[in-house]
């Protein structure tokens, strides 16, 4: 599945607004694209609206479709943005895929970043919270409390006590096992985080999945690929891979149509 590929979402804050996350990913995206900034369309019941903007591959060939072309909608997400927000703008992506768009018809949607972003980066954080437990910082911690609890009672303790005391306090509580981490050995993880840690991929998965299914996919960068475009979890196209040469229509397809 590909986000057991890491995900190099942007940090919330990274750009000033939508608009400079914008220039910045299609001056990337420039190299293997024609690209139409704010393109009008027309929903079915006749409103009109307009998208960031559409992509046409320089060099068709490789795609499935005859004529690929597909729409991208930016979002900034900020720092403390909420799911409502989120899916928000999930739903304008879904209502665009319903939509005509001047000069090219119906279009597949891809968002920019994932929605899911904010998962993604959760997933990312837990080791590096398990890390952070395990830190220099925390043994230094352990040896203040040592010798907090001397002074208390008008002891100076020697440096090689207070080291030894902290050392095996730290170690204490690097093997004491939290009831998360009991119950999560119980059912075959390392520990609690690597079980949230998959919760969580499990849910990015099944969510992308039900986006895909709704005609709306992702541009991200991905380590390794670069920038990619994804549906469903299905690389369609990559900076470095190019195009996937995969049978899958960029274009919105119809009821539970697989391709």
């Amino acid at each position: 599945m590909r986000y057991k590929q890491k995900v190099l979402p942007p940090a919330p804050g990274t750009f000033a607004n939508e608009s400079e996350l914008a220039a910045f990913v299609l001056a990337k995206m420039d190299q293997w694209f024609h690209i139409e900034e704010q393109v009008q369309g027309r929903y079915w019941t006749g409103e009109q609206t307009r998208i960031d903007a559409v992509l046409k591959p320089r060099d068709p060939d490789p795609w499935f479709d005859k004529d690929p072309a597909f729409g991208v909608e930016f979002k900034n997400l900020a720092p403390n943005s909420s799911v409502s927000d989120r899916y928000g703008w999930v739903a304008q992506a879904v209502g665009y895929t319903h939509c005509e768009w001047e000069g090219y018809g119906r279009l597949g949607i891809f968002l920019c970043p994932s929605p899911l972003s904010p998962i993604l980066a959760r997933v990312e954080d837990i080791p590096v919270e398990r890390q952070r437990r395990i830190s220099p910082d925390m043994l230094e911690e352990e040896r203040q409390r040592v010798r907090e609890y001397g002074r208390r009672f008008g002891k100076e303790y020697s440096v090689e006590y207070v080291e030894r005391e902290a050392l095996l306090a730290h170690k204490r509580r690097l093997g004491e096992l939290t009831y998360e981490d009991f119950t999560a050995r119980a059912d075959g993880y390392t520990d609690a985080d690597a079980r949230q840690r998959e919760l969580d991929l499990r849910v990015a998965i099944e969510l992308t999945h039900l986006l895909g299914q709704l005609n709306v996919g992702e541009l991200m960068p991905y380590e390794g690929d670069g920038w990619m475009l994804t549906r469903s979890g299905d690389r369609l196209w990559s900076e470095r891979r190019g195009a996937s040469r995969i049978p899958y229509s960029l274009r919105p397809r119809i009821g539970s149509q697989r391709r």
